[in-house]
């Protein structure tokens, strides 16, 4: 595992609280047939998407489960978790802390009653409505894939839109009907917002096809309660968040720190809350594939986690501030720092000096296994594009030059500029981020990085994909 990941999620790890205060007692007594008779069953809840944390267990005693300890549960959706792909859901609105439910396995939500919990009771109201609405839509469906007459297809199309208007309408009637409680929320979560009917007109007279669009991004959280804690105990805030930056933000630099500054700002009205979605939106974009984006995290950790993430201790804003040191003058677009090393004939480069159209900034270490393994590609690839500008500076990480000799002469590494610091100018890991190797930068000829840690075999259809970006740019 990655150190920044290994970071990342001690502090996750670390923005969980127990499911609990010491203020009473809770209990949930479960009876539920096809549950095991001899083995213990868990309590657990959500947090974040499809993760969860037990926090209590049970055995079946006079023919039912009893979780009971010291309380009140904070509110989420928590399960009833018979093995890690078989749990049944259910709510605690962190205020019903004593309640029951009887289920059985075969139909959790068409069979499971409540008592002492109208959270559920509204709940699974709504569950056992759109299970049956459900499958009148999958009867609707099949009779539209196998009717041959267009009018009776037409029909059941019609039949459709009346059942998806019932489904619409219940759940905006349950909100209305309940509003506070957890179950809104909780059923608001899953609705889409809503949209104009008419799309406005362009300039020259026709619909505006990015409107629905652009109206559907601006709108999508409007439906998650940011202010409430009790979300991050459910799958819906995180789900929501994946999907927003995968489908909706255009992944490149100013697009993704302007919407994640949307995002975040929207989450600070809650510490809890702010502290997930930093760390979310922060964890995904730190060890991202995406080129061009590792100003993201830069830009997070700079005006978020080194300004105002008052949970931090001063070790870990120190690790965040050493992060932010070494990668903020090797960000993707920025001039490369000077690199002043020297060949085997002794003699002093500038690798800023590179006359190349492009400049690949190659950091190995003789003694790498996968290092090795790659030597005879890399020299395949500056064979095979010299003559299109580009050159390798094949750069030892290591400090001894019998060994770095032995490696350019083993792997004839000759055709490239061969490159060590024979000063001991340079902390390689802090200076240029090489925590492993082999780490590449490639370098345009102003020498400014457009990309790095791309995999040597991947580098001539980088080249290829940018030089058609930069020819369209010119057009």
């Amino acid at each position: 595992m990655k150190k920044g990941i290994i970071f990342f999620a001690v502090l996750l790890i670390s923005c969980i609280h127990n499911a609990f205060t010491q203020d009473s007692e809770y209990t949930i007594k479960v009876k539920m047939n096809g549950a095991p008779a001899d083995k213990y069953v868990y309590l657990a809840h959500f947090f974040g998407y499809n993760q969860y944390i037990k926090i209590d267990s049970a055995k079946l005693t006079d023919g039912h489960y009893l979780f009971k300890g010291e309380g009140p549960l904070k509110g989420g959706v928590y399960l009833f978790v018979l093995s890690p792909s078989k749990y049944y859901d259910f709510l605690v609105n962190g205020k019903e802390n004593h309640f029951e439910l009887e289920a059985d396995t075969t139909d959790f939500v068409k069979s499971v009653r409540f008592k002492g919990s109208k959270e559920n009771d509204i709940l699974f109201g709504y569950r056992k409505f759109l299970a049956e609405k459900s499958a009148e839509a999958g009867a609707i469906s099949r009779s539209m894939q196998s009717q041959p007459d267009p009018a009776m297809r037409e029909a059941a199309r019609e039949k459709m839109n009346v059942l998806q208007k019932e489904v619409s309408d219940y759940m905006q009637k349950t909100i209305s009907e309940h509003q506070g409680t957890f179950a809104a929320k909780v059923i608001k979560a899953n609705m889409d917002p809503e949209l104009p009917k008419e799309l406005p007109k362009r300039a020259d007279g026709r619909p505006d096809s990015t409107y629905l669009f652009n109206a559907y991004k601006a709108r999508y959280f409007d439906n998650i309660d940011f202010t409430d804690e009790r979300m991050l105990r459910t799958p819906f805030l995180q789900s929501k968040l994946e999907r927003y930056f995968k489908e909706l933000v255009y992944q490149v630099k100013d697009s993704v720190i302007a919407d994640a500054d949307r995002v975040i700002g929207r989450s600070k009205k809650n510490e809890e809350v702010y502290r997930y979605v930093l760390w979310m939106v922060t964890n995904k974009y730190e060890h991202t594939d995406v080129v061009g984006l590792d100003g993201v995290f830069v830009h997070l950790a700079e005006n978020y986690y080194l300004k105002d993430a008052k949970w931090l201790d001063s070790t870990q804003r120190a690790k965040f501030q050493e992060r932010v040191t070494v990668l903020k003058p090797l960000q993707t677009g920025v001039v490369f720092p000077k690199l002043m090393l020297t060949d085997t004939l002794g003699k002093e480069v500038n690798v800023l000096n590179s006359s190349a159209k492009y400049t690949i900034v190659y950091f190995y270490s003789p003694d790498c296994g996968h290092c090795k393994d790659m030597a005879p590609k890399l020299v395949k690839f500056q064979d095979d594009f010299r003559s299109k500008g580009v050159q390798v500076y094949n750069i030892s990480i290591d400090y001894e030059l019998d060994k770095i000799m032995k490696f350019i002469h083993t792997y004839k590494t000759e055709k490239m500029v061969n490159l060590w610091d024979a000063r001991q100018r340079y902390v390689f890991r802090n200076d240029f981020d090489v925590y492993s190797t082999p780490t590449s930068y490639i370098l345009d000829a102003n020498k400014r990085i457009i990309a790095k840690r791309i995999p040597l075999e991947e580098i001539d259809k980088f080249l290829e994909f940018y030089e058609k970006q930069q020819n369209q740019k010119k057009l």
